[in-house]
């Protein structure tokens, strides 16, 4: 994935989905990968009004797209499901990031208040999920 194809999906997916799923303002957080960290993306960024949250030291115990991806993982390859080719898998990702409901996006931002407290109690040590 280059920059401007994740600012396209951002452009596709979070600006007409983050009001079905948040009030008001929000924090958009993501990783420092290079395609999240680059001049196209913060550019778009700050373009469409999106605030950013810093990426914090133990990142991975509060990032709810862990979560998203384990279950959309697990709806993929259920019972097991091998795939022949890359259209295959493809397709079923489509179909089973579609039948992601909106709640369970909302249950995944709102645990990030808890995830936060955990985090603070064990002094920024590793957290389960």
């Amino acid at each position: 994935m280059n920059s401007q194809s994740y600012v396209d999906i951002l452009a596709d997916n979070l600006l007409p989905e983050a009001p079905l799923i948040t009030s008001g303002d929000y924090l958009f957080q993501q990783d420092n990968a290079s395609v999240h960290v680059s001049q196209t993306s913060k550019s778009w960024f700050d373009a469409n009004f999106v605030k950013l949250h810093d990426w914090p030291f133990r990142g991975p115990d509060l990032n709810p797209m862990e979560n998203l991806w384990d279950i959309l993982a697990h709806e993929v390859y259920k019972n097991g499901i091998q795939y022949q080719n890359k259209q295959e898998l493809m397709s079923s990702i489509e179909k089973a990031w579609i039948k992601i409901s909106k709640n369970i996006l909302k249950e995944l931002s709102n645990s990030m208040t808890s995830k936060l407290i955990k985090v603070i109690e064990k002094k920024g040590e590793i957290i389960n999920y």
